[in-house]
């Protein structure tokens, strides 16, 4: 997600409509036009030319201790030098919760994506060092991330994350893999300690993460502490 849109996510100012149709079995379609601030996957900041997504997902259970939810999205804009970048993304989330328990014992989840970039590319036609033309070069590359939880106990669970992606434009890749384990002080507050092992390709040129390190293998511990002030948020699912 950081290496398709950027640190800070696809943050975009328009309008989204969401439409859940009286069906027997649960769908949700979402819908949207912004203006494509992310520089990142579009760029363009325009509403004449805006960026369009839109979303589709379903829950379903099976049986009482089976629960499945399944989506798809698609993100399609202009790019800053005015070509398109339409992103395709897969996602699913799997729970498992034992007879009479109150949480899941297993949670597997994880997302896909797909992007389809033109880019200008710099041609030197005769080979004297300068650009004599540009040509429209298309730019297909993926990404993916799955993660596995268990929660044995009520405030204790653990689990590891595996990461895999290109780069959106620039030749390259890296993975992570990241075991955490987290504890729940309360409903309402939660810490999570995680180790995360990153590695990028020879040629890459973007590598960054959010300490900046441009180093092909990166090794972090993480701290995180999240809460809730307020009342009990409802559950996805």
């Amino acid at each position: 997600m950081r290496i398709f849109f950027g640190p800070e996510g696809l943050q975009e100012k328009g309008l989204e409509m969401t439409l859940v149709p009286d069906l027997p079995f649960y769908i949700e379609a979402l819908a949207g036009i912004f203006n494509g601030d992310n520089v990142v996957a579009f760029g363009r900041t325009t509403l004449q030319h805006p960026l369009v997504t839109g979303r589709v997902r379903t829950f379903f259970e099976l049986g009482d201790e089976h629960a499945i939810e399944l989506g798809m999205s698609v993100a399609s804009g202009m790019t800053d030098d005015r070509n398109r970048s339409t992103i395709l993304d897969w996602e699913w989330r799997y729970k498992y919760r034992p007879d009479g328990w109150l949480h899941p014992l297993i949670t597997f989840t994880g997302e896909a994506l797909y992007s389809l970039r033109t880019v200008n590319v710099d041609v030197d036609v005769d080979g004297d060092g300068s650009v004599d033309q540009v040509d429209k070069r298309q730019r297909n590359h993926s990404g993916l991330y799955a993660g596995l939880e268990v929660q044995p106990f009520r405030r204790w669970a653990g689990g590891v994350r595996y990461d895999w992606s290109e780069y959106p434009i620039n030749p390259g890749w890296e993975w992570a893999i990241e075991p955490y384990v987290s504890f729940w002080l309360s409903e309402f507050l939660r810490f999570r300690l995680a180790y995360k092992h990153t590695e990028r390709s020879p040629q890459t040129r973007d590598a960054f993460n959010l300490n900046d390190s441009s180093a092909r293998k990166v090794d972090e511990i993480l701290f995180q502490a999240s809460f809730i002030l307020g009342a009990h948020p409802a559950h996805p699912f």
